[in-house]
């Protein structure tokens, strides 16, 4: 493998990987946290155990340093592609599974 490889995409994948998968630990710690109650879906829960909020805070940093240090530049592309591209990952990792998680489980919860 090139430069660019090992310079640019390997470590940025790996650590959008890595903040993604913390992102998603924490969304299983506060919905398991919740059991047979609804998540607050515009809001901070009250009850997210203390590993879930360190979780998705490392993870969502962990996540934007892997964004903001891919090789974007590389691209042949006009230059609002890319924001928009850096933008899409983030969404797809970290804001639709935390919807649907919640929304998920929420549909699961008897309504009193």
């Amino acid at each position: 493998m090139n430069d660019v490889t090992w310079g640019g995409i390997v470590p940025s994948v790996v650590l959008i990987i890595a903040g993604g998968a913390l992102w998603w630990w924490s969304i299983a710690l506060t919905v398991r946290a919740y059991r047979g109650e609804r998540v607050p879906v515009w809001r901070n829960p009250r009850k997210a155990p203390g590993r879930a909020v360190a979780s998705r805070a490392f993870g969502a940093a962990t996540l934007t340093l892997g964004v903001g240090i891919a090789p974007w530049g590389q691209l042949d592309a006009p230059s609002w592609l890319v924001p928009l591209l850096a933008g899409s990952v983030a969404v797809v990792f970290l804001v639709i599974p935390y919807f649907a998680a919640v929304i998920v489980h929420n549909r699961g919860v008897e309504t009193p």
